[in-house]
């Protein structure tokens, strides 16, 4: 065989144990989103559900979400979703099987319960959903996106009326707390704009149970903070890092 022959064959072996390699760590991380998932936009330890860059890349998508333990796949095709255990399918009614972009997804670590955090714009109106998987069936936490919303435009309203953001950050204490964030609206209609504060949320009541300024936030959980976050800390003055939500 000559030199460039070998050459040859060695960079094909090479490309393909490096598809191989790049298929199984997308795998390991849980998810099936060719050409590869990205983190989310407000979690990194979410998963943006877009596989295409495109103006409504809902409208053309096929995304497999893993549980950690791998028996729970969340599938999202184009602009629906649903959860597959084995051959069975687990579906919501109509108008909660619907799901656009941004939207990203976040599965607890005991794997039986997830998160979606969805807007209807890319700075406005963003959502959370909880919902947790029991036998074949899916049931949907109520009223804790209000709740934040609520609690948190007591002190941080923004002055045109506009809804503060709500989005999931970290599953915590073994799957049965979830970090959630409210963020003021990085608009100009918001005087508090940029402003965000976590709260922590029992699982099993649904109930607030601490709140944590950006400062704590970016202190604890840095490494899980999306470009959101990371984008809006940077422009808080010390008194609005260190201020609670």
């Amino acid at each position: 065989m000559s030199t460039m022959t070998a050459k040859r064959c060695f960079r094909a072996l090479s490309t393909t144990f490096l598809l191989i390699l790049v298929r199984a760590v997308i795998w390991a991380q849980g998810t099936d989103c060719p050409p590869g998932c990205s983190p989310g936009r407000w979690s990194r330890e979410a998963v943006d559900l877009s596989s295409v860059r495109s103006k409504a890349p809902y409208e053309a998508r096929d995304i497999r979400v893993l549980s950690p333990d791998k028996q729970n796949i969340a599938h999202i095709v184009n602009d629906r979703w649903w959860i597959e255990i084995g051959e069975s399918k687990i579906s919501l009614e109509p108008e909660k099987s619907l799901i656009f972009y941004p939207a990203e997804l976040g599965w607890a670590p005991n794997s039986r319960a997830l998160y979606i955090t969805e807007g209807t714009g890319y700075t406005t109106g963003y959502t959370l959903r909880i919902y947790f998987v029991d036998g074949d069936k899916l049931h949907e936490m109520k009223d804790v996106n209000s709740k934040i919303q609520d609690g948190f435009a007591r002190r941080h309203k923004c002055t045109d009326g506009e809804l503060p953001n709500v989005a999931g950050m970290h599953w915590a204490d073994d799957s049965l707390q979830l970090l959630v964030v409210a963020e003021q609206p990085p608009i100009s209609i918001c005087k508090g704009m940029y402003y965000f504060g976590g709260y922590s949320v029992s699982m099993k009541t649904g109930k607030i149970v601490e709140r944590y300024s950006p400062e704590e936030l970016e202190m604890r959980w840095k490494d899980v903070f999306g470009d959101n976050l990371k984008n809006d800390f940077e422009r808080l003055s010390k008194e609005e890092q260190a201020s609670l939500p």
